[in-house]
């Protein structure tokens, strides 16, 4: 089900790239103040209480309501997601976990405006997606989306600065100079300033993961839809790559939705959404994942402890150390959504 869905989102994916009565009240009649005497004082007046600050509510700026999408018809037909509801907020990066099969990418495809659902809306910048026509859907996808999915989908015959380039001379109409700064700055950040006159061929797979982030970052965009983005790539180039999807959210306010199983994003995530059999099952803010660092003394590598962020995970380390905030639930680590 998943292949089907991914091989569906190709072909739009390059398309985006380049949605009884009241009682009177009695009048009361204040008694008669005595003038006071000139040797008396007037009673001093009692401060003013000031009104609480009203609290801050940051309205979501994408939002699916009853989602449902299938694939098949009559006794092959299968549910992808059921019923599925949830909000996204602006500067704050989302992950989506969940087992194989359990509707992530179908999912992050519905709300990114690839895939049209059988039923609910999908409601982003206040528009409903849904009801725009194939024109508009493009633009929106264009002017506001960015996308990284495991199969880097780069065009065979372009560098990796290319690669970016004609994200920006399309999509913004950007001189030859600019999109060129733009990019070799967002390659060097990935690590890949010495390759990015290189063609896909030429390249490794982190290297073409790298190439495929780079053209979502390169394009500043509103929403940042991420699909296993981490997948391919080891440590050092994984940190990377999780300090600008998170920086993307922070310092460009983009909503971020990133589909994953690797724990090393923990850290760094407002909101953890788990799936399971289509259905979201859990939805936790991460205020109370407040430490996730491994257990000591359990013969682990120390690359292994990758302590960072606002936090400390424990990466791919099998033992988990969380304290519980008494008054909320938790989010459990042992869940099959934090396995490889």
């Amino acid at each position: 089900m998943a292949r089907i869905a991914q091989s569906f989102l190709k072909s739009q994916l390059f398309r985006s790239i380049f949605g009884g009565k009241k009682q009177p009240i009695k009048k009361i009649t204040p008694a008669t103040k005595p003038a006071p005497s000139r040797m008396s004082k007037p009673a001093p007046t009692p401060p003013k209480m000031q009104a609480a600050p009203a609290a801050i509510v940051k309205s979501y700026t994408l939002q699916g309501d009853g989602l449902l999408r299938s694939f098949g018809q009559g006794d092959h037909k299968t549910f992808a997601i059921k019923n599925v509801s949830l909000g996204l907020r602006k500067n704050e990066m989302n992950l989506l976990m969940g087992p194989s099969g359990s509707g992530k990418t179908t999912l992050l495809a519905v709300l990114s405006a690839l895939l049209r659902p059988c039923s609910g809306q999908v409601k982003a910048l206040d528009q409903e997606i849904w009801q725009m026509s194939e024109q508009a859907l493009e633009q929106f996808r264009l002017k506001h989306c960015s996308y990284v999915f495991q199969g880097y989908n780069l065009f065979p015959a372009l560098t990796a600065r290319e690669q970016l380039e004609i994200v920006l001379k399309w999509g913004e109409g950007a001189s030859t100079r600019e999109a060129r700064q733009r990019s070799e700055v967002v390659l060097g950040q990935l690590g890949l300033g010495n390759k990015m006159h290189l063609r896909p061929i030429q390249l490794s797979g982190g290297e073409k993961q790298r190439v495929a982030i780079g053209r979502a970052l390169v394009k500043n965009p509103s929403f940042l839809f991420a699909d296993e983005p981490t997948s391919a790539l080891d440590w050092e180039n994984g940190q990377q790559v999780i300090n600008l999807l998170h920086d993307v959210a922070r310092q460009r306010g983009a909503t971020v939705l990133v589909v994953t199983h690797d724990p090393r994003l923990l850290p760094y995530a407002d909101n953890v959404f788990e799936m399971a059999d289509g259905m979201l099952c859990g939805e936790q803010n991460t205020n109370d994942l407040i430490d996730l660092a491994p257990a000591h003394g359990h013969g682990m590598n120390p690359s292994a402890a990758m302590p960072f962020g606002p936090h400390a995970a424990g990466g791919h380390s099998p033992v988990f150390q969380a304290k519980v905030r008494a008054h909320s639930p938790r989010l459990q680590l042992n869940d099959p959504a934090f396995k490889n």
